[in-house]
């Protein structure tokens, strides 16, 4: 059998190992420092936590990290709580390495069911070069976490606020099917787990409900609040747990013009506090500002 000839069959025992989570024998070098992680979808520096409001869809992601190997494919095996529930058919690699190199195979599926004796799970499988005329295309080595792929959370309307809902990798899981598959990258055309795994998390709410202008978090606006911000920006005193309420003028910085702002509003020679005041309530979601409450406040303790 010519070497052109023994392509198709070596990618399609890299596909059966890659499908099948068997472990081809023998060694590579460097092919044993594949690091899975998970984590938020979009922003440049990786984030393991993603955060959803309750009754919304965010998206979560998986990341791979590895300096020395050029990577043919992957499986991913993943464990998550209820009651995030994983929207099926949603996971993409659009805007992703994998999408740059022109992988032509992805697999997906989402189990979301807690009484089939294994709990939730998701299963993603990815080859890179499958179709023909196989031109040998890979993922290249990198240092820093690339972006897999990412998928859709939904949160339900009753998810408990302030928790946070671990999103790990688990080995020989089924999903909706009956062949157990657990975590591998294919390298050299063999399958092989990665060195360590980083589990990602869901935190409810994305935003929590928040009073503009109460920087010290107690649920009233008064002289306390801009003592308090005189307090964080001038000596050591504690950052306020929502910046966005620390922000009186809703201008996007945090600065004196927020302890002036709030001292005339106080003493009764200026404005109101922009919404949300007096009443507990949200801007838009998420904010422009990166400022977004995540915390219970003392005069907001609801879910939003």
């Amino acid at each position: 059998m010519s070497l052109p000839s023994l392509k198709p069959v070596l990618r399609s025992i890299a596909f059966l190992a890659l499908m099948t989570g068997i472990t081809v024998t023998g060694s590579l070098p460097g092919a044993d420092d594949t690091i899975y992680l998970g984590g938020a979808h979009g922003p440049q520096i990786y984030n393991p936590q993603a955060r959803i409001q309750p009754g919304g869809v965010e998206e979560f992601s998986f990341f791979f990290i590895d300096p020395s190997s050029n990577i043919q494919g992957f499986t991913i095996a993943a464990c998550f709580e209820s009651p995030l529930i994983a929207l099926p058919g949603s996971f993409s690699i659009e805007n992703t390495v994998l999408e740059d190199v022109g992988a032509e195979y992805v697999e997906q599926q989402f189990d979301n069911d807690d009484d089939d004796g294994d709990g939730r799970e998701i299963l993603i499988g990815i080859l890179v070069d499958f179709l023909p005329p196989f031109a040998g295309q890979t993922v290249p080595p990198s240092f820093l976490p690339q972006e897999i792929g990412y998928f859709e959370f939904y949160a339900p309307e009753d998810a408990q606020c302030f928790e946070c809902y671990t999103v790990e990798f688990c080995d020989n899981i089924n999903g909706t099917g009956g062949v157990f598959l657990s975590n591998r990258v294919v390298i050299g055309n063999q399958s092989i787990p990665p060195v360590l795994t980083y589990p990602g998390e869901i935190c409810v709410p994305a935003t929590a409900l928040f009073i503009r202008g109460d920087s010290n978090n107690d649920g009233i606006v008064d002289v306390a609040d801009p003592i308090f911000s005189l307090h964080y920006l001038f000596t050591d005193g504690v950052q306020p747990s929502c910046m966005d309420a620390a922000d009186a003028d809703d201008d996007g910085f945090y600065n004196i013009t927020d302890v002036v702002f709030t001292l005339y509003f106080v003493f009764g020679i200026g404005i109101a506090p922009p919404y949300p005041y007096p009443e507990c309530g949200l801007e838009d979601y998420p904010g422009d500002d990166d400022f977004n409450c995540i915390q219970p406040s003392g005069g907001c303790p609801e879910c939003p």
